[in-house]
């Protein structure tokens, strides 16, 4: 009779103790299997930065992440550069947000390549011929100037290794769409200081919220004519004025650089 009781009670401990693991492992599952699908957010980023993180690892994590939403009008980047987090981490918030996007290889190599991103360049002149270029990453930085705040991706170097000497020279992309509005041929302004080249990107007000985060500012563009060749899926880019000597490049994401010398 004792043995008929043992088991039953036995029975019964082993159900209690089942119902516990339950209760314990489902909230930690149905946590797993809602951060595998949920999007990443401002606060995901920010609790990373607090935990010490380092940039490197945040990047791999936003660029990894299979969907992202985002706030970044004005007050939310002063918040997120209150709480800690790191102007090359907001740099990626700003880029996967404009449909940007990159496996941790891509972002250390250079550019992002997404749809409408120019994977390969070729830098068309009439001294030099054609020339490969390659793709270079800028990290970002802002600075509040009144009533505006101002953005800027900065490039290392104050000078591209690629040089020509034709003030006019071309561009063949690969686009299956227009260019125009997606790729942009830019110039850079100098900054000795800090031994860099940088490029305005967007208009940012304190009342007005941000505008063309994604697109270069437009005093730093280029003019150009775009004219589909072969079978559509690539374009010859060429400037409609001359271009002044300087530093040069062609932009979407990433930046292919290039200068103009006299």
């Amino acid at each position: 009779m004792k043995s008929r009781y043992v088991r039953i009670a036995i029975a019964g401990l082993m159900l209690v103790l089942g119902a516990v693991s339950v209760q314990l492992l489902t909230p930690s599952t149905a946590y797993a299997q809602s951060s595998s699908t949920a999007a990443m957010t401002n606060a995901d980023v920010v609790k990373l930065a607090k935990l010490g993180f380092g940039s490197e690892i945040i990047k791999e994590k936003i660029n990894g992440a299979s969907t992202v939403n985002f706030k970044l009008e004005v007050d939310d980047l002063v918040k997120l550069k209150n709480a800690g987090v790191s102007q090359d981490v907001i740099s990626a918030m700003l880029k996967r947000a404009d449909g940007g996007g990159a496996s941790s290889t891509a972002a250390a190599s250079g550019p992002a390549n997404y749809p409408g991103s120019p994977a390969d360049v070729t830098l068309v002149t009439k001294d030099g011929g054609n020339v490969h270029l390659r793709g270079i990453s800028g990290t970002m930085s802002t600075t509040n100037a009144v009533v505006t705040v101002l953005m800027h991706y900065n490039y290392p170097g104050m000078a591209a290794g690629v040089r020509t000497h034709d003030t006019r020279p071309s561009f063949i992309v690969n686009s299956t769409d227009q260019p125009k509005g997606r790729i942009y041929i830019v110039s850079l302004d100098v900054d000795k200081g800090d031994q860099d080249r940088s490029l305005k990107i967007g208009n940012a007000r304190f009342w007005g919220g941000m505008k063309n985060v994604g697109a270069p500012d437009k005093d730093n563009q280029v003019d150009y004519d775009a004219v589909s060749m072969g079978n559509g899926n690539q374009w010859k880019l060429t400037p409609t004025k001359d271009l002044k000597p300087g530093e040069y490049g062609l932009y979407s994401g990433g930046l292919f650089d290039f200068g103009v010398d006299q």
